[in-house]
């Protein structure tokens, strides 16, 4: 079950990076594709820079979770002496 989270966050993480980059691109130029008051758009574009960088972290680390080989939880480690 907890792979399926991984890779659920690794997915949406992956489609929000590009998605979210473009809304920044186009609140930056102002765009009047999107439809916000002029004066808020550049924060709006920063914004979202901002949360596509954090989805590129989770991305990344999704991503390494996704690489490492999975843990028995029945597994007993021994000693011996």
């Amino acid at each position: 079950m907890a792979g399926l989270c991984v890779t659920f966050c690794a997915l949406m993480s992956a489609l929000a990076v590009p998605l979210l980059l473009f809304f920044g691109y186009l609140l930056s130029n102002s765009s009047p594709m999107i439809e916000i008051p002029e004066p808020l758009k550049p924060d709006a574009g920063k914004g979202c820079f901002m949360a596509a960088g954090l989805y590129a972290i989770t991305l990344y680390f999704a991503y390494q979770k996704m690489q490492e080989e999975p843990e028995s939880a029945r597994e007993v480690k021994l000693n011996q002496e």
